[in-house]
């Protein structure tokens, strides 16, 4: 059985690919178009950082050895 709701989705979602000859970057370029227009806030866009002011997602600690902090030079109990 199918739902009527999910079948005025998918045609919708196809006219509105159509539309745009079914390029992504169209599709969201149309769809960010009609958000504006509408008044309504549908998109939510976040706030993009300048290249080169982007934040780094740095390790707390240093990976690929043993070592804890401090105890770099200290010997192992079973020796």
């Amino acid at each position: 059985m199918n739902d009527p709701v999910i079948e005025q989705v998918r045609a919708a979602r196809e006219h509105l690919a159509q539309e745009a000859g079914f390029d992504i970057h169209k599709i969201a370029q149309n769809a960010r178009l009609r958000d504006e227009e509408s008044g309504a806030s549908l998109i939510t866009r976040s706030r993009r950082l300048p290249v080169g002011q982007q934040s780094r997602n740095n390790a707390m600690h240093p990976s690929g050895g043993s070592a804890v902090s401090g105890t770099e030079n200290s010997s192992t109990a079973a020796g």
